[in-house]
This record gives structure tokens, C-alpha cells and sequence, in this order.
């Protein structure tokens, strides 16, 4: 008896290998029969309608069409996609062209609102109802005009398509495109129907333009000649300035001049004058008032200030133009300018803070500095410069120190240690005392005294330098042709001497011969005055100039004046003709002279031996709980000095 497999209902055997599989009807491609008449579909296939079928699935519905695959439409028979569409189907028209319309199932093509069939042309058109003449439908209810035409609604609200013509028909009316119909009177310009129209005289105007029909118009500069309506002579009644008439209404430049009006001739410099400047005469250039002429130039010109522009440039005439970063104080000083306010500082630069001596920039803040105590404040914060706030039951045993409890001593610009007295940095020990500190300036202070470590302060009549341990002395008003040597005094140069009592800033130049009909304007350098020229082996003395002989018997008394020769005789006593009055001047004079020159003499020795003692003054700090301070002083007495309290 003999065994035969037979596969369960729903199962076949494959031929292959014998191996009994589930049936299905149709998995599809990439499909697999999971169990009878169970498919498990690939990517784009879908068995919801039947599990046994895998059909294709299209993302998009297909409209008037199949899903043959997966995102694939196949328009039915007699149906073709919409332009780009790959899943809307519509129906093929019989007609060739169905633009602007709406193919039908039949076939036929039905035209969308605003559009009418045109059989002619087999196509639907747009539909215009009021198509103006010379345009054409190019849009339901809308018009182009022809070429040559441009459309305007008229009063009652038409649309019209008018001709056009470039020349605008002056004196007619356009008739068709860019050709013009005259008015009487006027015919075409240069016989040509699209230019306009012109008016028309007869005869012919000479010199002058045809203004309205039979009407001339003389040209600028002619006149009408004898009242003649069509002929106008040339006239120059205006003038021509720095030229001529020569010929009717034109002027001829004189020579360096040029044409700057019919009128008006200007005067030509070569090369032409630069900015800020005008030509005044051939070739001469002269500066706008409050410009000069630039650096040698004599056609630029630049714009002047009286007074030096401080961080800025001089851009107009007494304007000064701050730099970038800078703003201006005064008119001619400006100042660097920072965003925020220096606190404990000054604005040093554009946006650059310097802090006062004894401060620093705070880490986080530029604009705000913070006092420094060089040693730290133990109990206590730092309030100013060497200056510490103690807590409560402490205090400080000198400005710059830590809070600690408080030395008795009385300490001046030092504090206490051990019980004496040490200088702050800067300092030094006044000869002769234990206690007081006096500030020392590295190099001496010059016309100035020390009031603080490297810091000087200028005597009276004195101003400070870019050295800050010189001043200088000041005078007002500035020497001329010499130096300040004192405050208010003047040392004249080489050459120079002074004149004029009443004006000590002013030297002037010395000759050690007497300038004799001359004038000492260089050192030791007469010059003659007009009219006069040195003398045979002289530089000094200077006779007049005769350009013609004098007569016999006659000189040249000055410049082209001769002067007959006269004598006089001696007085009986020998003086020559003075007079006992003037004899009487000249000793009252010299008197005075013995008089003044002790008082000058001593005047001068007060001054110097004042200014040896102010530069012994000194500014001492005060030590604000433990000294005072005091200059030009040794310590003070004890019934004098200040007790701390407690």
C-alpha cells in the first residue's frame, strides 16, 4: 500500500521542488501569497479591493482614466492629459485649436466667458462689443490700438483710437499717423506732413523769425528797420563790456578777455583759476574773500583761519572742521569726544579714557576709573588714591596704608612706620625734620616749583611746556625780532635793539653808522629813502638825486629840488647859532637819565631776588587723619599739632 502527499485545499504543489505553496490570484509584480488568496503587496501596490490582487496605487486620483502603475495614469480612449498634468484627462476635440475654451465629451470646443467662436479661424477669440476703429481685441472688453494710434475714453466714456503724430501738429491737427493738417496761415516745417506746422510771412523775414502769419519777430540784438514789418537790422544797445561792437548784436572780447554773455566779455586766465578762486584780469587769479592762495600756488586758493585749527582742519574761511572723533569747545579748538563720560578721568583721545594720577580703568568698564592704593586695604576698602576707608575700630596709620590700629605720630606726605615717619613714593624728607615730606621733581622744576612728585607748577608770567618740568616765560604781545626772556620782557636778537619804551615787544633793527637820508631796516643795513643814493664809499649816508645839473653856485637840496648855496657866520661866542634854551634841554635831559637808571637798575635786582623765592614753595598733601599740611615750615610745636581721636 502505497503513501501519496496531496497538498491542503488553498495550496499547489510547485513541479520545481515539490513544496506545497498557498494560492492566490494575482499578487502582482514584486507581490508575495502569503496564504490563500492573501497577498503581501511590494511598494506602490495595494489588495484593499481584493487580498488576493495586488493593484497599483496612484497618489493622485486619475481622472477620466486608469492606474496601469504605481503614480502611472493612462487616459481612456478619446481623452488626453491636461497640459502638464499626468493625472487629469480631458476630452479630445475635434476642432485644432481650442484655446481659451472648454473641450466637450462630444468633441466639440465651448468658448469661455469673454470669448466667441470665430469659425473662420476655428478657434474661440476674444470678445470686444465696442471695438474701436484703428484697434484691435486683444482680451475680453479690452483694446490695443493700432500703430501709430494711442487710445484715450472720451465724454462718454468710448474708447477711442486716435492717430499720433512726434510733433505734436503746433498750429493744425493731426489727420493720420504723423501727418498734420494746417491751420490757414501756417504751412508744413521744411515741406514735410509729419513736422508741424509754422506760421507763414510774406515776404520772408530777414533777421528775424516768423512768429504768427505776416508777423516777424526780430532776432535778439536786431531791431525792426523804419517800421518795417519783415526786415530787422543788428543793434548793440546793451553795450559790450571789456570789448567792441563789431558786428550787429555781437561783441569782440578785448585781448585776454572772453565771451561770458553776448554783452559781457570776462577776463581768460590760462591756466584756469582752481577752486575758491576767480579770474579778476587776464591771467591773474584772486581768491574768494576769506581764502588765500595755497602753498606757493597762484591759481588755487585754500580757506584761510586767523588762528590755528586745534585737532581739526581749517574747511571754510574762520571754520574749523573737527577730526573724526573730536568736537569743538571753541572755534578753533576741538576736543576728543567720548561715548560715555570719564568718570574720574579725562577723555584723552576718541573714546579713550586717561585716568587722573592715582586711578586705573576698571576691567569691565573703560569710561570708569578706580582709585589705586598700592598696598591693600586690610579692614577696609579704597575710596580715593592711597586713600583706604576703614571698617569700624580700624584706622589708617597713614593715607596710602592699611587699616590697622592708628600711629600717634603725626606724619606730613609719609606715613608711620616703627614709629617714624617714611616719604610716599615721590617724596623725600625735609632737611632738618623727622615728620614732613616735601615732593621731588626729576629734573628740577624751571621757572616753576614741585607740588607733586614729578609735577610743577609755573610762577606767575610762566606757561607750561611739553617738558613738564620747564616753563616758559610769556609775553603779550609777542616779541618781535626777539625772544621772551622774562615775563613781559623781551631780549632782542642779534642786530636788534629797543626803541621805544612804551612798546618793550618790538625790536628793531640797528645800524652802528647813522643812516643819513636813509632808513635802518636790516642789520647794519641802511636802505636810501626814494630819491636818494648812496654816496661814493658810503653804505650810510645817502644824498638826493638831481636827474638834470644844478646851476652854478646851487646843490641838490633834495630829489630833483636844487637850492641855492647860503652862509652863516658864527656866533661871537663860538656855539654855532644855539640858543641858551636849547643848551638848557639837553642838561635837563641827562638829569633825568641819572635819575632813572638806579631806579631801572633796582627794579630789576626785586624781581630776580622774588623769583629765587618762589621756587622754594611747596604743595604738600594733607594726611587727612594723621598730619597736616604745611610749606616752607619745620615741624610744628606741640601745643600746634592735631590729635587723632579716638
Amino acid at each position: 500500500m502505497s503513501i501519496e502527499d496531496v497538498c491542503c485545499e488553498g495550496y499547489e504543489r510547485k513541479e520545481e521542488n515539490g513544496v506545497c505553496l498557498p494560492k492566490c490570484h494575482d499578487c502582482g509584480v514584486g507581490g508575495k501569497c502569503l496564504s490563500p488568496e492573501v497577498c503581501l503587496c511590494d511598494a506602490g501596490y495595494s489588495n484593499r479591493d481584493n487580498r488576493s490582487v495586488c493593484a497599483p496605487v496612484c497618489s493622485e486620483p486619475c481622472v477620466n482614466g486608469n492606474c496601469i502603475a504605481p503614480d502611472v495614469c493612462q487616459c481612456a480612449n478619446n481623452y488626453r492629459f491636461l497640459n502638464n498634468s499626468l493625472s487629469v484627462c480631458l476630452p479630445i476635440c475635434k476642432s485644432s485649436d481650442c484655446t481659451n475654451g472648454i473641450c466637450q465629451e462630444d468633441g466639440s470646443c465651448l468658448c469661455r466667458r469673454g470669448y466667441r467662436r470665430n469659425e473662420t479661424l476655428d478657434k474661440c477669440v476674444p470678445n470686444c462689443p465696442n471695438l474701436s476703429e484703428h484697434s484691435d481685441c486683444i482680451a475680453p472688453n479690452e483694446q490695443r490700438c493700432h500703430d501709430g494710434y494711442e487710445g484715450h475714453w472720451d465724454q462718454e466714456q468710448n474708447y477711442r483710437c486716435e492717430p499720433i503724430c512726434s510733433s505734436g501738429c503746433p498750429n493744425g491737427r493731426c489727420l493720420e499717423p504723423e501727418h498734420c493738417a494746417c491751420n490757414v496761415g501756417f504751412g508744413h516745417v521744411g515741406n514735410h506732413i509729419e513736422a508741424g506746422c509754422e506760421p507763414i510771412c510774406q515776404p520772408a523775414c530777414i533777421n528775424g523769425t516768423c512768429a504768427a502769419p505776416n508777423h516777424c519777430l526780430c532776432q535778439p540784438g536786431h531791431v525792426p528797420t523804419n517800421g518795417s514789418q519783415h526786415i530787422c537790422t543788428p543793434s548793440c544797445r546793451q553795450g559790450c563790456e571789456n570789448g567792441v561792437c563789431s558786428a550787429p548784436g555781437e561783441c569782440a572780447c578785448n585781448e585776454g578777455y572772453k565771451k561770458l554773455t553776448p554783452h559781457r566779455c570776462t577776463p581768460s586766465c590760462e591756466p584756469q583759476c582752481g577752486v575758491n578762486a576767480r579770474c579778476t584780469a587776464p591771467n591773474i587769479c584772486s581768491c574768494h574773500e576769506g581764502f588765500v592762495m595755497a602753498n606757493g600756488s597762484s591759481i588755487h586758493c585754500e580757506p584761510h583761519c586767523s588762528k590755528q585749527c586745534y585737532n581739526g582742519i581749517c574747511s571754510n574761511p574762520e571754520v574749523c572742521s573737527c577730526l573724526s572723533g573730536y568736537e569743538a569747545i571753541s572755534p578753533y579748538y576741538c576736543v576728543a569726544k567720548c561715548s560715555h563720560s570719564c568718570v574720574f578721568g579725562t577723555c584723552a583721545a576718541p573714546n579713550v579714557c586717561r585716568c587722573f594720577n592715582g586711578y586705573r580703568p576698571r576691567a569691565h568698564d573703560p569710561y570708569v576709573c578706580e582709585p589705586i592704593c598700592s598696598e591693600p586695604c586690610n579692614h577696609g576698602r579704597c575710596i580715593a588714591p592711597e586713600i583706604c576707608e576703614c571698617e569700624p575700630g580700624y584706622a589708617k596709620r597713614w593715607p596710602s596704608g592699611s587699616c590697622e590700629p592708628h600711629c600717634t605720630q603725626k606724619c606730613i606726605n609719609s606715613r608711620c612706620d616703627g614709629g617714624r615717619c617714611r616719604c610716599y613714593e615721590g617724596y623725600r624728607l625735609r632737611d632738618g625734620s623727622t615728620s614732613i615730606c616735601d615732593p621731588v621733581c626729576s629734573p628740577s622744576c624751571i621757572n616753576g616749583e614741585c607740588v607733586e612728585p614729578n609735577s610743577c607748577k609755573c610762577w606767575p608770567g610762566y606757561e607750561d611746556t611739553k617738558l613738564f618740568y620747564e616753563c616758559t616765560p610769556v609775553c603779550r604781545p609777542s616779541c618781535q625780532n626777539g625772544r621772551c626772556k622774562a615775563p613781559g620782557r623781551c631780549v632782542c636778537n642779534e642786530g636788534y635793539m629797543l626803541y621805544n619804551t612804551s612798546a618793550l615787544h618790538l625790536c628793531h633793527a640797528a645800524c652802528q653808522e647813522r643812516c643819513i637820508n636813509a632808513e635802518c631796516l636790516r642789520p647794519n643795513e641802511c636802505v636810501c629813502m626814494p630819491g636818494y643814493s648812496f654816496i661814493s664809499i658810503s653804505s650810510s649816508e645817502c644824498s638826493p638825486d638831481c636827474s638834470e645839473p644844478c646851476e652854478k653856485g646851487s646843490y641838490c637840496a633834495a630829489p630833483e629840488t636844487c637850492k641855492r648855496l647860503t652862509y652863516r657866520a658864527l656866533s661871537s661866542d663860538g656855539t654855532g647859532g644855539f640858543s641858551k634854551w636849547s643848551k638848557l634841554g639837553l642838561t635837563a635831559l641827562l638829569c633825568v637819565l641819572l635819575v632813572m637808571l638806579p631806579v631801572i637798575l633796582t627794579r630789576e635786582y626785586l624781581q630776580r631776588r622774588q623769583s629765587r623765592k618762589d621756587k622754594q614753595r611747596v604743595h604738600l598733601i594733607e594726611n587727612p587723619s594723621y598730619g597736616v599740611c604745611v610749606a616752607n615750615t619745620e615741624e610744628l610745636p606741640a601745643d600746634q599739632q592735631i590729635e587723632l581721636g579716638d
